[in-house]
């Protein structure tokens, strides 16, 4: 599937066919869940500070941004402690807080989905940026918790956007990709069409 996206994309960059590539990005289902790396410690804070900015969908229960009685950070606690504690289970309440809050920041979900899309993306003639456009347009992340079989889960969706760009514009001088994924250096002069 990934060889053939590959290069599809390829083929599709080289004829200038932007409506081709959508179609081959949307065809391919396995970019639609990407399943990320384990979180390290140091994301926490960071992800805490960008969760509790942003509002969610927690169990069916939307929060409100920057709240400190009906806010993301608030609930998600509540509900760790709650559903371990109800069935039992031998997990840490903290634990399982710090990896949901990680995964629902849409700016620590977005630099783990970026270095895993990017080697995709980046076997054809096209770079992979991040943007800003899922954070703008509000799209809330969504949680669900819950117990099964003595064991804890959750479900996060959380909606991150990307765009794509040629190299060969990058090659010129236009513009250059930071180790984030944004694009930076632009030529005001020469602006680089992203896709």
């Amino acid at each position: 599937m990934r060889l053939v996206l590959q290069e599809e994309l390829a083929k599709s960059t080289k004829m200038g066919d932007f409506k081709k590539i959508q179609q081959c990005l949307r065809q391919a289902t396995f970019l639609s869940a990407v399943r990320l790396d384990p979180i390290s410690s140091v994301q926490v804070k960071n992800a805490e500070r960008k969760a509790n900015s942003e509002c969610a969908v927690i169990n069916g229960v939307s929060t409100v941004a920057e709240s400190s009685f009906y806010g993301t950070l608030r609930l998600l606690q509540d509900l760790s402690v709650q559903l371990c504690q109800m069935h039992h289970l031998n997990l840490d309440p903290s634990a399982v807080y710090e990896n949901i809050v990680c995964r629902i920041s849409r700016t620590v979900a977005s630099a783990d989905a970026y270095s895993k899309l990017k080697r995709i993306i980046k076997a054809s003639n096209l770079s992979l940026i991040r943007t800003e456009d899922a954070a703008m347009r509000n799209v809330p992340s969504t949680v669900d918790m819950f117990e099964s079989g003595g064991q804890l889960h959750a479900n996060v969706s959380t909606t991150v956007s990307f765009g794509l760009v040629r190299n060969a514009e990058l090659l010129y001088g236009k513009g250059d990709i930071n180790q984030h994924g944004f694009l930076v250096n632009q030529r005001k002069s020469e602006p680089i069409e992203v896709w």
